[in-house]
């Protein structure tokens, strides 16, 4: 009896859920490098859920489109004739592909998950 619609609202639950943390934790660590704003501009702090099928997607991080293409840089690091010119910034790549990160979404999409179970076990 989960299926239909009920399904639909956990699988976006979860989803706009896991975006909201990831853009809550880019944003602690994009603090020490927002000097213009520009990049922090283009965190994606809301997301649009879409459907294709039986698939379910929502974009995440930065919009590199409008802007965000910095943020790439700032998580890898740069080389110039082979030699570090920026240095990585582990604490904004753990921030979306870490693994604390990833457990953390995991618990919240299951969250969102159970909750919807419940709702739809107490009608």
């Amino acid at each position: 009896s989960l299926g239909g619609e009920a399904l639909d609202r956990a699988i976006e639950n979860a989803l706009t859920e896991s975006n909201a943390f990831v853009a809550q934790q880019l944003e602690t660590a994009m603090a020490k490098h927002n000097k213009t704003g520009k990049t922090m501009s283009t965190l994606l702090k809301q997301t649009e859920v879409l459907k294709a099928g039986t698939e379910y997607s929502a974009n995440t991080g930065f919009d590199i489109a409008a802007g965000g293409l910095p943020s790439l840089f700032m998580m890898y690091g740069t080389q110039v004739h082979g030699q570090p010119h920026v240095t990585p910034d582990k604490a904004l790549y753990d921030a979306i592909y870490g693994n604390a990160t990833k457990k953390r979404i995991q618990e919240i999409q299951a969250n969102a998950f159970y909750s919807m179970i419940d709702e739809v076990m107490n009608k």
